[in-house]
């Protein structure tokens, strides 16, 4: 009865611990982060995953040769224990076709997270897991192998801090929830990765070498080292790192407790533990590679860097390496709120002068080494990052997750020095945490919807454009209205797919002006989360983009959007066709006008000394030269639409009702429409004066030019105080026709 007793009251003590809700709420938190997370959209994923799936089919170990090109790329020369187990894991499930599920995005952004589309390297981005297909499933299964290492880490930052801590209320609740609340370190959980193995067995180990300090030597315990230490380093070369601090502490205990006997003995079982866990694998490298650790080969498959230096290191590689250890997803191209990074960098600051003013005040007696210990061995881990990234561009904030005990431990430390209360900030975190895959992740590789019918709001227009099957554009939302240099045009186009595909093609946008191409889009549809080998023939797809006018914009001009698409890189452009089957040389359609600057009137422009006055607008001044004519024009009132400007030479003075024959003409329409004139800008026309037929037989002498204003869709013209409209500007000289007598 007894013990029936303390069993059910030791698990009413587990039921209300906070590690065991902590822990649910970590589990629950990445089951959420591996189903927001596409399909190898995490760094190095397909790699790691490629090097799993090839133990799996080739039952061995990959032999790497300098140049070799294969999918898992330098992580083949990675300690392959996480490999091994992972491998195990998706056994049960038939392999997929990785040339497929590992088709890029060849407009991808990688590496940059000031981008705001393209942010999936591989085309499968609206892909969830699981799904029924065998290979998402054995992914599915593998990222659930990390997610449990992950557990066990919070489990031992838990531990650690209870070690070093035990008297402090709160200190293991928050070094517990800055590990399972820390949004990278939920995604790197999420995600096939050694470093979640590392992590794991590295955080063990912190706890493990506290209890050594405090315990001293026993047998369990030194097994317990000596065997997590040698699956560290047959899991990643970071597990060399925990060697020195454990020597050195198993030294300091046996220096302090007189334990000499007890030391010799635990040393031999670490070597011995370690030839017979890891040194067949430090082994084969000498064999194969004629080097210990297998780092030379995996630096030359990864790419060597010159060293940056030291005011890079400082400057940008440290503030890489501080963003993406709480939160820079993706391949390091998509933030999370800015000010949850500077509520970090608080947090930070905080707690470390938090463990200064704890160091300042210990009590007396309280032993320093434990601390040592921690800070040791994060200062271990730093070096050999550095050290990595001094050779290979690699500054990210999960690899110094296997320090994340005292990381961790420490940061919670010092935050209860100010008396932070552990609770509310550990429900603050986590509730952060959920939100992060809802605000920042899921709608970074969110497809655009999809329809059974266009939308009443767009304006239809059909284009067929054909390849091996046919993708019709049926219509699109654009304001065709004036824009400003540095402004965005938002454009939605619809398109529906005749047939499935087999092949991914690439929409290109082109924002023509009168000089050219101004603003230019070559993406997968959806801006690369719609790849056309995953659209079902018959739906309606929305496709929208924005296209930033350059800020550098000079004059005016109006715009037109170039609609298209092409087999990127370097293939086909895929023929276009109208409704009914005929050729389209080019999709345009109209899409607005810029205004960056007034025109301003040439030196040689010739002013009037009385402005000519129309309804809306006057012209100021004038240049000739041959049959070139140029117009100034200033706007006094809103025109209502888009008007042509006449410009007739006529044989004799107008006259009312007469027949007045037209020498030349050069009616034409202003550079900028009308329409996207506005009241005191001042606009040119070009026109070119053209003989009529008349016009070739007229004698030479000088004739009168009249000016005016007309509407091309309406019978309407610009008032002015001159008749039928239309004002005399000056004579001009023509010479004789070429059809004259």
């Amino acid at each position: 009865m007894m013990v029936k007793a303390l069993d059910g009251r030791g698990k009413a003590e587990l039921v209300r611990s906070p590690l065991t809700w902590l822990l649910v709420a970590f589990a629950l938190l990445g089951l959420l982060y591996i189903n927001s997370v596409p399909p190898f959209e995490s760094p190095d994923e397909p790699f790691h995953f490629a090097y799993v799936d090839y133990i799996r089919a080739k039952g061995q170990l990959p032999i790497r040769h300098p140049g070799e090109k294969t999918y898992f790329k330098h992580e083949g020369s990675q300690p392959p224990l996480y490999y091994l187990l992972a491998a195990a894991v998706i056994s049960p499930f038939p392999r997929g076709n990785l040339a497929e599920i590992f088709a890029l995005n060849p407009h991808a952004v990688i590496g940059d997270p000031s981008t705001d589309n393209n942010y999936n390297r591989h085309a499968l981005a609206n892909i969830r897991v699981p799904v029924g297909d065998g290979a998402m499933l054995a992914l599915f299964s593998a990222r659930l192998l990390s997610l449990l290492l992950g557990i066990v880490t919070v489990s031992a930052v838990w531990l650690t801090a209870r070690e070093l801590a035990p008297a402090r209320e709160g200190v293991a609740l928050l070094a517990a929830a800055l590990t399972a609340f820390n949004p990278q370190f939920l995604f790197i959980s999420a995600s096939v990765n050694n470093d979640n193995l590392i992590t794991a067995l590295g955080s063990l180990l912190i706890w493990q070498m506290l209890r050594l300090l405090r315990h001293g030597f026993q047998p369990r315990r030194n097994w317990a080292l000596a065997i997590l230490l040698a699956l560290a380093c047959l899991t990643k070369l970071t597990g060399l790192l925990f060697a020195p601090t454990l020597l050195l502490v198993a030294g300091y205990r046996a220096w302090r407790c007189g334990e000499w006997r007890k030391l010799l003995h635990f040393f031999l079982l670490l070597a011995v533990t370690w030839l017979v866990v890891a040194g067949w694998w430090y082994a084969r490298n000498l064999i194969l590679y004629g080097e210990f650790t297998g780092a030379r080969m995996l630096l030359d498959l990864y790419g060597r860097r010159s060293a940056p230096s030291l005011r890079d290191l400082i400057g940008e590689e440290f503030t890489g390496l501080r963003i993406s250890y709480w939160g820079l997803f993706g391949w390091f191209n998509v933030f999370t709120v800015q000010e949850f990074y500077l509520v970090m960098d608080i947090v930070l600051l905080l707690g470390t002068a938090g463990v200064l003013i704890w160091l300042w005040r210990r009590p007396q007696g309280e032993r320093l080494a434990p601390f040592l210990l921690l800070a040791g061995q994060l200062v271990f881990v730093i070096a050999g990052l550095v050290t990595y990234t001094s050779q290979a561009a690699s500054s990210q904030g999960r690899l110094i997750f296997p320090a994340i005990a005292t990381i961790s431990t420490l940061l919670a430390l010092g935050l209860r020095q100010w008396r932070l209360p552990a609770r509310p900030l550990a429900v603050a975190l986590g509730a952060f945490a959920l939100a992060v895959p809802f605000v920042s992740i899921r709608p970074a590789y969110r497809s655009p919807p999809s329809f059974a019918q266009l939308p009443e709001s767009a304006t239809r227009f059909h284009a067929r454009f054909y390849a091996y099957e046919e993708i019709e554009l049926l219509g699109y939302e654009l304001r065709a209205e004036r824009y400003e240099p540095g402004e965005a045009l938002s454009v939605a186009l619809y398109w529906r797919p005749t047939a499935a595909s087999a092949l991914n093609y690439s929409i290109f946008l082109d924002l023509l002006a009168d000089d050219g191409v101004i603003a230019q889009v070559i993406t997968f549809p959806g801006h690369g989360n719609l790849s056309t080998s995953r659209w079902q023939a018959g739906r309606i797809y929305e496709d929208r983009y924005e296209m930033l006018l350059p800020k550098d914009l000079l004059g005016s001009s109006p715009l037109r959007l170039h609609i298209g698409w092409w087999k990127y890189p370097g293939g086909y452009r895929l023929p276009a066709y109208d409704g009914e089957g005929g050729d389209l040389p080019t999709v345009i359609v109209g899409a607005g006008a810029y205004v960056a600057s007034e025109d301003v009137p040439s030196p040689s422009a010739e002013f009037l000394a009385e402005p000519l006055e129309y309804d809306g607008v006057r012209l100021l001044a004038y240049e000739l030269e041959d049959e070139n004519l140029t117009f100034w024009w200033e706007v006094t009132t809103p025109l209502a639409e888009d008007f042509h400007i006449l410009v007739h030479v006529l044989a004799a003075e107008f006259s009312p009702g007469g027949s007045n024959p037209i020498l030349m003409q050069g009616d034409a329409a202003p550079p900028l429409p009308t329409g996207y004139w506005r009241v005191g800008e001042r606009f040119l026309s070009r026109h070119t004066l053209r003989r009529t037929e008349t016009g070739e037989t007229a004698e030479a002498g000088q004739y009168p030019l009249y000016v005016g204003w007309y509407s091309t869709t309406q019978v309407l013209q610009l008032d002015a105080d001159c008749p039928d409209e239309a004002c005399w500007l000056r004579d001009i000289w023509l010479t004789e026709g070429a059809k004259a007598d």
